[in-house]
């Protein structure tokens, strides 16, 4: 059993807290909005009011939080974290924040308080299931370290030093988020030429797109789908990516800046907590609910 203190519990925070509870270890839970703590307590684990009382006499501490200014809140904001956690504790981060704010909070934290980065990939059902694939950066010590309680989430790959694992978090998100606008400009290309939908599927399905494709089947025909990755996390996402790629003396980012513009769009029309899938009816006109 291990004492982890677990700061922030959005549609996967919670759902991985109540792994580490059903695990055995000994939980406490902080969340901004304090009604997410209760499922959690009434699951055994404990809520603290603070992010500092969260953290006190933890020996692991994971934060799964929406952006690099809600890590900097959290860590070093009013009753913020750093202050308050133990020498040689190990600190999991696991949000999608990129690589260089994972550095900048190694470079602000205590200096005998460990450090790994630990993005997660999957979605809701993955998290509920404990079937993430979590991508850590960090030395092998401290990879090594942070093994028992990741252990409740699935399954680890050590992807090299810290930041390695944030870094590759973005390559992968950018990937899939730009598949979701591809496939809402294909389909309302399609629409545009006349084409019947369920043929111009079924012929995006004999190409390299099939498996993209049989993942989200469901999300191209229903508008009113649970949100499992947020289309305003997925905006913020694209601007990191790009953001990391300024200055690197390469060609720009269209396709990247393309996709960010279409989210964009979309989070300024009031959209940010709907499902990044929603940008594939935004792009055929269809407003939804």
């Amino acid at each position: 059993m291990t004492r982890i203190g677990f700061l922030g519990l959005g549609n996967m925070g919670a759902p991985m807290a109540r792994r580490l509870v059903e695990a055995g270890h000994d939980v406490v839970v902080w969340n901004r909005s304090t009604a997410r703590t209760r499922p959690l307590v009434a699951a055994g684990a404990r809520a603290a009011a603070t992010p500092a009382a969260a953290v006190a006499d933890r020996e692991v501490v994971v934060t799964m939080l929406a952006d690099p200014a809600a890590v900097e809140a959290v860590f070093f904001g009013a009753d913020g974290a750093a202050a308050h956690l133990a020498p040689g504790s190990l600190v999991v981060e696991m949000s999608t924040i990129g690589r260089d704010a994972v550095l900048r909070l190694r470079d602000s934290l205590p200096a005998e308080v460990r450090l790994v980065d630990a993005p997660v990939v999957g979605s809701v059902p993955q998290a509920t299931g404990g079937q993430l694939r979590i991508l850590l950066g960090g030395t092998p010590a401290d990879v090594e370290a942070a093994g028992p309680a990741l252990a409740a989430f699935g399954n680890t790959r050590h992807v090299g030093p810290l930041g390695c694992g944030a870094a590759l978090k973005l390559v992968l998100n950018t990937s899939t988020i730009s598949l979701f606008v591809l496939v809402g400009e294909a389909l309302a290309l399609a629409d545009q030429l006349g084409l019947d939908p369920a043929e111009t599927i079924e012929g995006l399905g004999a190409t390299g797109m099939a498996p993209f494709l049989a993942r989200i089947g469901d999300r191209i025909d229903d508008r009113d789908v649970p949100t499992y990755f947020g289309l305003g996390l997925a905006h913020k996402d694209l601007e990191l990516a790009l953001a990391a790629a300024d200055g690197s003396g390469r060609p720009p980012r269209h396709l990247l800046a393309g996709g960010r513009d279409q989210l964009a769009a979309a989070v300024r029309a009031g959209m940010a907590g709907r499902d990044v899938s929603t940008v594939i009816h935004l792009l055929r006109g269809e407003t939804g609910r």
